[in-house]
This record gives structure tokens, C-alpha cells and sequence, in this order.
């Protein structure tokens, strides 16, 4: 099903329903039909024979509409991206924003026999749905793949293991870049280990619920409803304990600790750039990885700048995002 919105000839805001395969037999019941953005540049519907690069845009963990609008950009993103394109401070590009939420609050984009095969439909399914119905250019060196908070966790890890699919990778506030079990506080893990019900888990603190979610995607496990996962925490008498099998398949999904492992993939990745907010807590994170990828001589860019973890988002966007991407993709075929 798809909807044109109508106000801006110049360039198009698409809001699409598309049926997510890699998230069949999923164990809760996620739903298969997604929410789905694409932007299309201005020239687009002139312009039959040009194809355009494309950027995969990754919102942050508790909603879609929280970094995309409601059902992709609103009136006032489209037309500001319309006026940097036509100015010539961006490069015409198609822009694709998929809904990553799920039941959990958040996908992380990771494959997970709980909630679905996500980094498979972020890297395999989408773009093969993009290049066969727009005129995307099919291949690695125009594709770029982004995201905020959570989206750059995904965006960052789906780029390092999939470098065939797209070449260059933003992570704008990155979450989770070196998250370990101990970040959550007493309180919020045994709110979370005494939640039985989807009821419950509803009405749960953003914190509790975000701990189900980030242990749905790493630590699945089919044979603990209802939740099907484990989370990372033990009570031993009167003791909060690590459980450290469960911390192992954590560690297995953290970009910085996954790094060592892909030196061959980020080598083929022509750009690789991180930013945070000086008042955002997971800068700490993008500070990590960006060292551990140059301990491994990665070449990568980091800025710190003035700002928090989400106030800057929509500036940056335009302002650093995009220009990037203008620089790393190859925008003719």
C-alpha cells in the first residue's frame, strides 16, 4: 500500500507498508507488514533515466515516529531536504526509513530467533526491495547506511559485517558501542526480572523495557516465555549476580568487542564516522570504538560536540550526515 504526499513537487515523502520475510517464526508474535519512508529527491519523476545513491536512515530504540515523524518526514523535513539539494549542498539521493520498533520498544537490528531475522531485513531484503522498485544504483559503492542512538548500534555492526552491501556507515549518538550488564542500575533490573506479562512489560519504566529488548535481540531463548530470552542477572540469596553465559552473548553482539573480527570488512568501508553529544553518557561508547578501530588501523572520524543526546539531531542531520554521504557515495553509476 502506498500514499504520495502531495505538497512538494520538487521532492517526494513515500509512506509505504512492505511484508518483512526475514521476520517470519518469530517467537512474539511481531507483526510482518512494516512501516516504511523513502524519500525521493527532487528531479526524481523528470529525470527517467538518472539513478540515485541511497542512504538507509535506522531510528533510535522507542519509536519510529520519535526520529522519522509518523510515518517518515513530515512537511518541513522534506522541504528543507529539497532546498539543500537544489542548492547543491547535498547530493540528490534517495533516503530510506525503515520502522525498526517492535513489541520490546526496539528491534537493535539484530537477527534474533525471538523477534525475527532484523539485520537480515535491514541488509538483504530492503535494499533488494529498494533497487527493484526505485531507481536506487545496485550497488555497495551508493549505499550508505546510518542511524541515531540505537539505529547507529545497527547501522554501525549491520555496515562492519556486511561492507558488500554498503560502503559507508554514520553513527549519529550511538548507543551500546561497549554496553555491558552492569550499566543498568539495581533498580531497574529487578523491576525488569520481576515482569512475567506483556501487561506488565507495558506499563515498564523506558530503562526496564529497553534491558528486555537489547536481551530479546542478543540473548533469544525459545523455551522462556514469554519474553523468549534471558536476561543477564541472577539472584543468589540476597545477591544480584552476573550470569556470565548470558553476558558472553551480549559481548558477541558489541560492535567494539565484535571489531577484531572484521578487520578485513571495515577495511573495505570507504568512510566510517561517529559523533555524540559532550553531555550524552553513550559518548563514552563511540569514544571507545573509534579507538579500538584505530588501534586496528581503521581509518574513522569522531567529533564531540556541544550537545546532549538528542537536541542536536535534526541539525546534524542536514549539516553532517548528508554531506557525508554526498562525499562517500558514488552518485553516478
Amino acid at each position: 500500500m502506498t500514499f504520495l504526499t502531495a505538497y512538494s513537487q520538487a521532492g517526494k515523502m513515500l509512506h509505504l507498508t512492505i511484508h518483512a520475510v526475514s521476520l517470519e517464526e518469530n517467537l512474539v508474535d511481531e507483526s510482518l507488514d512494516l512501516s516504511l519512508g523513502v524519500y525521493l529527491p527532487p528531479g526524481y519523476e523528470k529525470q527517467t533515466n538518472k539513478r540515485y545513491p541511497v542512504v538507509y536512515w535506522l531510528h533510535g530504540y522507542s519509536g519510529w515516529k520519535n526520529t522519522t515523524g509518523k510515518a517518515g518526514w513530515d512537511q518541513e523535513e522534506v522541504i528543507t531536504l529539497n532546498k539543500l539539494i537544489n542548492s547543491g549542498a547535498v547530493e540528490p539521493m534517495i533516503i530510506v526509513m525503515p520502522d525498526g520498533s517492535n513489541r520490546f520498544g526496539g528491534s537493535f537490528y539484530t537477527n534474533s530467533y525471538t523477534t525475527g531475522n532484523w539485520e537480515d531485513f535491514i541488509a538483504y531484503e530492503l535494499p533488494e526491495y529498494i533497487d527493484a522498485n526505485y531507481r536506487s544504483i545496485p550497488k555497495s559503492q551508493s549505499r550508505g547506511i546510518a542511524g541515531h542512538s540505537m539505529g547507529g548500534y545497527g547501522a554501525l555492526k549491520i555496515a562492519m559485517k556486511h561492507p558488500h552491501i554498503f560502503s559507508s556507515v554514520y553513527g549519529h549518538c550511538t548507543c551500546c558501542l561497549a554496553l555491558r550488564p552492569s550499566y543498568w542500575d539495581d533498580n531497574a533490573i529487578n523491576k525488569a526480572m520481576a515482569i512475567d506479562s506483556w501487561d506488565a512489560m507495558l506499563k515498564a519504566s523506558w530503562w526496564v523495557k529497553a534491558l528486555h529488548a537489547f536481551s530479546a535481540a542478543t540473548s533469544p531463548n525459545p523455551n522462556n516465555p514469554p519474553f523468549y530470552s534471558d536476561l543477564p542477572y541472577k539472584l543468589v540469596g540476597d545477591s544480584l549476580l552476573i550470569r556470565e553465559n548470558i553476558k558472553a552473548k551480549w559481548s558477541a553482539n558489541i560492535p567494539s568487542w565484535m571489531a577484531d573480527q572484521y578487520i578485513s570488512n571495515l577495511q573495505q568501508l570507504k568512510g566510517i564516522a561517529l559523533d555524540g553529544g559532550i553531555r550524552d553518557s553513550w559518548s563514552t561508547g563511540s569514544k571507545y570504538f573509534s579507538n579500538v578501530l584505530t588501534k586496528i588501523k581503521i581509518k574513522n572520524s569522531l567529533e564531540i560536540y556541544e550537545g546532549d543526546h538528542n537536541n542536536k539531531l535534526t541539525e546534524r542531520f542536514y549539516n553532517n550526515i548528508l554531506p557525508f554521504f554526498s562525499e562517500m557515495l558514488m552518485i553516478e553509476e
